[in-house]
């Protein structure tokens, strides 16, 4: 596990400038809002790094250059409830390589267990041992304190294992806002305004850490953009200064662990700049995978960035991968 400087920020005020940032409800969210709140987010990203990037074909062209595979899920296994066209044929043809591969997602609603089941019932060749979630992450770093009462931000989600959950220890949810020792925000599906003006005004009461175990502040959907759980922090993050703890892509913590995991899958020395990290977006899947040392590739067609110039929004926004490709 990383230090904690890596995920741990505060004193906003003196880093970001979001009290300028407009902030739209999650029904208006659009591509350009994404960015924005993502490029004012950057001071506390891992840093950019100059390179020169590939244009290819598909990712099926470099495997052959390859010790492992870490998979995005989210845009890259499926959007929304359909599989991206090529991930069958793709995972077929990492497995005839023999390529140990892993799927990091940021998606920390419910266990990996729930995750493979799902992949599963689509028809995917999935075990629970081959995915890592940023809520893995966040469960490993509470194991060193049990018995901190943390509330979950959304109460369909699961509770965190081995910590008190404070929907069961109190006799209601104000309550609960008011008793919690900290938060965790892991999903946002069903998350209302009402529940987050409830946060807000807990935060400024009496301001107590916030562990953010999905990052992403949208996710591709069919006809638009979700609010993820990045989203209504930022919003918090503009009205009252709390610490803030953060689990997922981009942050390394969980690069690290999809290494270690990878790394058990074969008896073969892995070379961290020959693993890629296969995602389909910028300031998550490709600015953390660089700032790793993996190589980083970004999948266009299905996810975040399709039907954008992904060439101009790399210029303008500093982030290179080391590959581009239109599909897997």
């Amino acid at each position: 596990m990383t230090d904690a400087s890596d995920r741990t920020y505060s004193n906003y005020d003196n880093k970001l400038h979001l009290k300028k940032l407009e902030i739209p409800l999650p029904d208006k969210l659009d591509i350009a809002k994404i960015f924005e709140i993502y490029e004012l987010l950057r001071p506390i990203l891992p840093a950019s790094k100059l390179i020169n990037s590939e244009i290819v074909g598909s990712v099926c062209e470099i495997l052959d250059m390859l010790d492992g595979v870490i998979l995005d899920g989210y845009g890259i296994i499926n959007i929304g409830d359909q599989l991206t066209p090529d991930i069958s044929c793709f995972l077929e043809e990492i497995r005839v390589r023999n390529l140990p591969f892993v799927i990091l997602t940021n998606g920390a609603s419910f266990p990996s267990n729930i995750s493979a089941e799902k992949y599963r019932r689509w028809g995917l060749d999935i075990n629970t041992s081959d995915i890592i979630s940023s809520r893995d992450v966040l469960e490993a770093h509470l194991t060193a304190k049990p018995h901190e009462k943390i509330m979950r931000l959304n109460s369909s989600t699961t509770p965190l294992k081995n910590n008190v959950d404070m929907y069961k220890d109190v006799r209601s949810y104000k309550e609960a806002f008011r008793e919690a020792e900290a938060f965790a925000f892991m999903g946002s599906v069903g998350w209302t305004e009402a529940e987050q003006a409830e946060l807000e005004e807990a935060l400024m009461e009496n301001p107590r850490p916030v562990f953010v175990a999905n990052p992403d502040v949208s996710a591709p959907q069919k006809n638009g953009f979700s609010a993820e759980p990045g989203y209504w922090v930022t919003r918090a993050m503009k009205k009252v200064n709390f610490p803030l703890e953060w689990y997922g892509k981009p942050h390394i913590a969980s690069f690290q662990m999809a290494i270690d995991i990878l790394q058990l899958k074969t008896d073969k020395p892995l070379r961290k700049s020959h693993i890629a990290m296969v995602g389909d977006s910028l300031h998550t899947d490709i600015l953390g995978a660089t700032a790793a040392g993996l190589m980083s590739v970004l999948v266009t067609d299905y996810g975040l960035m399709r039907g954008l110039n992904v060439t101009r929004i790399c210029q303008q926004t500093s982030i290179h991968p080391h590959i581009i490709a239109p599909r897997l």
